[in-house]
């Protein structure tokens, strides 16, 4: 109980400190001494009558300030809360990036002789442009659309303004703020990174967007306040002044719906909303809807529960004739089955979308898992015949760790599952794995392939090999990664974007046993000699291959093993005309990539989760990920497949899996350097 109250002062106290809040001390400390230096020139009576006036007890201890100040601590408590629901900034910004090479089939570079500090420029402009624009939308749509007014309303019923009226706001309010952040944001980071690499960095002071760190410390709290600051008609058809957001709070009609804008006032102007403030003005702040002066606006009833009902009330007729029309729809003649069969897809969805209500009984274990699920089934069926254990799956390839973030303590996951070092890692960072203590994980499973904190483990491993056209001789003398960067294999390369994790993983492990200037060098050197623009994936590479597009190509050896022992004739015939060399073999050995897991944090059954980890380290699940999806084993005690120690002879590079997460970073700007 101690530790939760000192958690919350603490996250309360935070908006003073943190500078890419309006409150930080440092601009509300900036707004004072402006408000001061004005009230010098307004008021009669020099410094005394303008502190007078600066610090008007009226105003600051007024019932609708006192109301100010308690909304900011429930609304502190409840977003605490709800914060943890939303969608990530870092989910949308990974999704729109991961996109973006999808839909431009690879890593698309943009103004490459820029410099940076042109791109970083442009990036915070464009940056706080879009996001600005984005305020000024949402704002509108909260005065225009009547359901939306119930709760924005609450902030129209100060009746004086401070700079903590900013905080008053009902929380369905601030979650449409905080998704338009989080969504704006998100995609403008994912696409100048995507476009512009590691020239894509915001400029800021004390960690604030530079643009918006000027408007703070140029009196941005004043907005909120009783001192009136008007800039002139010039700049304010530019940028919204202090006392035109006062105007926007006005109670008088010719002021109503005006200057919706947070800093630029071109969208006013564009929207036709723009009001310029003119003279000083003696301006009435509030509400004037029906009943406000009846009840008092400034209680905890009025701000958090009365907006739902009228919402409710607002929204009633249009679900009601929603609900008449599909009445009378269903007694139309004929329509009956389609209704009753929306109903069904309606439940089968609803289950598909909650797999795991009801299910917490030690005898059921639920799996989130990026693997495909013709990947998992086999294991599964494998674990339920030895132990009689209830297992559900969730599957999905992107997205889980945010839900599981979301779900928090309340998370019905017992088991993560997922491919590549990039995706454990995330799970790690976001503290979402428990540490286990196992004997038998530390037997079955080296060092340098699980984590130094037991968060999570690997339990397959694929060798990133290089695949050689079989006509192409000369190019059968490769030994090493190192050798793709010789001139003479200028046109004869193919590869997927560098970006990609398997990619980034290679380039971290060239990173961590040469250092960051030898791994560019490499990169550099293999971008040059590029048959083609990076693009697809490692099954591409393999086609491109028999194709005659280029002769030499990176890939992840199971892919060589589906196109082998593929249903379809063409994807055999790919991978005849290739032979695979397994680099290194003379010095570090070849790098590989991982599938593994680890506990879900909040599991309810973490015995049987580690239970089932040790099961996947067992010779039976090792022999599986073999046979299934040609991966080798992580179990030292587990013999290599037959058909994989056909291929070739495999000895892997040792160096802590770990390092690769640490090293992506580095390496990724790396790969930007180089427009691979």
């Amino acid at each position: 109980m101690e530790t939760a109250l000192l958690d919350f002062v603490r996250d309360a106290a935070q908006p003073f400190l943190d500078p890419q809040k309006r409150v930080f001390w440092g601009y509300l400390l900036a707004a004072f001494l402006i408000a001061f230096v004005v009230g010098l020139f307004a008021a009669r009576g020099g410094w005394r009558r303008s502190l007078a006036v600066v610090f008007d007890r009226s105003v600051w201890w007024s019932r609708s300030a006192r109301a100010d100040y308690v909304i900011f601590f429930v609304n502190q408590a409840v977003m605490r809360g709800l914060t943890p629901l939303l969608i990530s900034k870092l989910a949308v910004a990974g999704f729109i990036f991961e996109s973006l090479h999808i839909w431009f089939d690879g890593r698309v570079g943009l103004l490459p002789g820029a410099p940076g500090w042109a791109i970083a420029a442009l990036f915070t402009f464009s940056l706080f442009v879009l996001d600005d624009g984005a305020k000024y939308l949402v704002h509108r749509a909260l005065h225009r659309w009547p359901a939306l007014w119930r709760f924005h309303q609450v902030h129209h019923t100060a009746e004086t303004l401070t700079p903590m009226t900013v905080y008053r706001t009902h929380p369905v309010e601030g979650v449409a703020f905080a998704l338009r952040a989080i969504f704006v944001q998100g995609v403008m980071i994912a696409a100048f990174i995507y476009f512009f690499g590691e020239r894509a960095t915001l400029a800021t002071v004390l960690g604030a967007n530079v643009f918006l760190f000027i408007f703070n410390v140029a009196g941005s709290n004043l907005r909120h306040s009783h001192i009136w600051l008007s800039y002139g008609d010039r700049v304010e058809r530019l940028l919204i002044s202090p006392a035109q957001h006062q105007i926007h709070h006005s109670i008088d009609p010719a002021h109503h719906d005006r200057n919706f804008g947070a800093v630029l006032a071109v969208w006013d102007w564009m929207g036709g909303s723009l009001h310029l403030a003119g003279r000083r003005q003696r301006l009435r702040f509030g509400v004037t809807a029906p009943g406000a002066d009846a009840v008092s606006p400034h209680g905890l009833w009025a701000v958090y529960v009365t907006p739902c009902i009228d919402a409710a009330r607002d929204l009633a007729a249009p679900v009601s004739r929603g609900i008449a029309w599909m009445l009378n729809f269903a007694r139309t003649a004929g329509k009956r089955r389609q209704i009753a069969g929306g109903l069904l897809l309606l439940a089968a969805l609803a289950i598909a979308l909650f797999p795991f209500a009801g299910a917490r009984a030690e005898g059921v274990l639920n799996i989130y898992s990026h693997r495909q699920p013709f990947l998992i089934k086999p294991f599964i069926d494998a674990y339920r015949a030895k132990t009689d254990i209830e297992i559900n799956i969730v599957f999905a390839s992107k997205g889980l760790a945010q839900r599981l973030q979301a779900e928090g303590a309340r998370s019905p996951a017992d088991v993560v599952l997922t491919v590549d070092i990039a995706r454990l890692n995330v799970y790690a960072d976001k503290d979402l794995l428990a540490k286990v203590e196992s004997p038998t994980l530390d037997r079955t499973i080296p060092a340098h392939l699980r984590d130094p904190e037991g968060r999570w483990f690997a339990f397959s491993k694929r060798a990133r090999v290089i695949a050689v056209a079989k006509a192409a001789e000369d190019a059968l003398a490769i030994e090493r990664y190192e050798d793709l960067a010789d001139p003479k294999w200028r046109d004869r390369i193919c590869s997927r974007p560098g970006s990609h994790v398997y990619n980034r993983a290679l380039v971290a492990s060239i990173i961590h046993s040469s250092g960051v200037e030898a791994a560019q060098q490499w990169a550099q050197g293999v971008v040059d000699n590029l048959a083609r623009r990076p693009q697809g994936n490692d099954r591409a590479q393999v086609k491109a291959i028999y194709e005659g597009v280029c002769d030499i190509a990176v890939i992840n050896n199971y892919y060589f093993g589906k196109l082998k022992h593929s249903e379809k004739a063409e994807h055999r015939d790919w991978a005849d005309a290739v032979t695979l060399i397994f680099p290194n073999q003379a010095d570090r050995g070849s790098h590989v990539n991982i599938s593994g897991g680890g506990v879900a944090k909040h599991s309810k059954n973490k015995a049987e989760a580690v239970r089932f980890l040790e099961f996947l380290t067992s010779q039976e699940a090792q022999d599986l990920y073999g046979a299934i999806n040609f991966e080798y084993p992580v179990n030292p005690e587990v013999a290599v497949p037959a058909e994989l120690k056909s291929w070739g002879e495999f000895r892997e590079d040792q160096m802590p899996i770990a390092r690769i997460a640490e090293l992506a970073p580095e390496a990724q700007k790396v790969i930007d350097r180089v427009r691979w």
